[in-house]
């Protein structure tokens, strides 16, 4: 057994004794740099630019990139930061904040501000052991000891580098990547299986859904034109209307996310929305937290049938995410809210959910939807838009029919999503335990 150490970290315990402890900006081989704060002209093609959202499952996903800039604004920025493979992103500002992304691509891009690079000194410390430090709980709690609130969470570039990193003999290091990249390799080839199955079922789903609330039960319905942009035809006896006519709305609570606590009033906020488990037509009892009683308003006061959307989305994917309210627990609408109250009896409001929940429909708001760290959408949006509905013995019998196809897919992908996230822990776990010294791997 290896001698150890007692460290000045509380909550870290004892470490080999031969390991160092160092500040982040003390092992690296330049001073941390974000990307250009300025917001460039996007385009369809050129170089890929990147922000928070392209960090994806600790890579740096071109797949989710913002946009393109043109080869001039390129110049420009490259003259910053110049990303490059082997690279690793520290997102910085927003809901992601402490997520962290290598670079595994040659492919020339850029990024934008809340992505800070850290490049490691290879004469202390080895990039991907680096990597692996920032991946484990020694470094996301004190990311999360040391952010702040604005608009969103961030963390600054002068807490970033004081952050403590453990630094074994270089020698040690990679032996520890030899045998992380292993282990890590075993569990990521799991997990990409399951995944796959799970994004499978949920094109799956999501086929059902469209085909079921534009078209109806009935295959061989007389199709007509529409009269509007967002959809080409629709079954005969089926209406367009302006949502606006139908609904009502009004804002969430005036509160922030540091006002959670564990009890008191329930809330369903922004987060909420967000969340992967929301299903969207139905309200899951652990998307809900709670505020003390004194931060309520009777105005925020949500009614079984509303519909509670995020009124900002940190990629265009997730404008129009929403919980459909389907309780009639007393609950209110929380922090970065808008709230659509029905008003039209013949209406049943989650054959509507499963609408909002469609590419089609949701394309009325995204092409509206602004911004540039995050995209909005407001009160006002919504009176370009409608919405197609069927006769309400119609719209019964659709819901019925949804109803039990997506909870048989959802408790298939249900189960999916137990066992990776069962292999992320474990991986989590492995890679701590691992970079700060307390299981010794062999031959070390």
């Amino acid at each position: 057994m290896r001698e150890l150490k007692t460290t000045d970290i509380e909550w870290l315990g004892d470490i080999p004794v031969n390991w160092d402890i160092h500040s982040l900006k003390r092992v690296l081989s330049n001073p941390i740099t974000d990307g250009p704060h300025e917001t460039p002209i996007l385009y369809d093609e050129g170089i890929p630019f990147v922000s928070a959202e392209s960090v994806k499952g600790g890579v740096i996903n071109l797949n989710y990139k913002r946009g393109y800039i043109s080869l001039e604004d390129h110049e420009r920025f490259q003259r910053k930061v110049s990303p490059k493979k082997g690279d690793i992103f520290i997102v910085k500002s927003g809901a992601t904040t402490g997520n962290v992304g290598l670079v595994i691509t040659d492919q020339v891009f850029d990024i934008w501000s809340p992505l800070a690079l850290v490049r490691g000194d290879s004469s202390i410390v080895e990039q991907e052991f680096l990597y692996y430090q920032l991946l484990s709980n020694l470094f996301r709690v004190q990311v999360e000891q040391g952010w702040s609130y604005g608009t969103q969470q961030n963390i600054s570039m002068k807490a970033l580098g004081n952050i403590k990193v453990l630094v074994p003999p270089l020698e040690e290091q990679k032996i520890i990547i030899k045998y992380l990249h292993n282990k890590c390799t075993q569990i990521d080839t799991i997990i990409a299986k399951e995944q796959s199955v799970i994004e499978k079922l949920q094109e799956y789903r999501q086929s059902i859904i469209t085909e079921t609330v534009t078209r109806g039960l009935d295959s061989t319905v007389n199709m007509i034109p529409s009269g509007v942009e967002w959809i080409n035809s629709i079954p005969l006896n089926w209406k367009i209307i302006r949502l606006t006519k139908s609904f009502e709305f009004f804002k969430g609570l005036n509160i922030k996310k540091t006002d959670l606590v564990d009890s008191g009033a329930g809330v369903v906020s922004y987060g909420q929305v967000h969340a992967k488990n929301n299903n969207g037509y139905s309200l899951q009892d652990d998307l809900i937290r709670y505020v003390a009683e004194k931060l309520i308003d009777e105005k925020s006061l949500l009614q079984e049938g509303d519909f509670v959307f995020a009124d900002t989305s940190e990629d265009l994917e997730g404008v129009g995410n929403c919980i459909h309210i389907d309780s009639s627990n007393e609950l209110y609408a929380g922090y970065h809210t808008l709230v659509a109250r029905c008003s039209d009896e013949s209406i049943c409001t989650k054959y509507l959910a499963f609408l909002f929940l469609t590419d089609i429909w949701r394309s009325q708001l995204r092409k509206n939807a602004n911004g540039t760290k995050v995209y909005s959408i407001t009160q006002k949006m919504f009176k370009a838009v409608s919405c197609l509905v069927p006769p309400i013995e119609e719209q019964l019998k659709i819901v019925a029919y949804l109803e039990q196809k997506c909870d048989f897919i959802d408790k298939v992908i249900s189960h999916k999503l137990t066992i990776i996230d069962t292999l992320i822990e474990y991986k989590k776990s492995l890679i701590y335990e691992v970079v700060t010294g307390k299981k010794e791997i062999p031959h070390v």
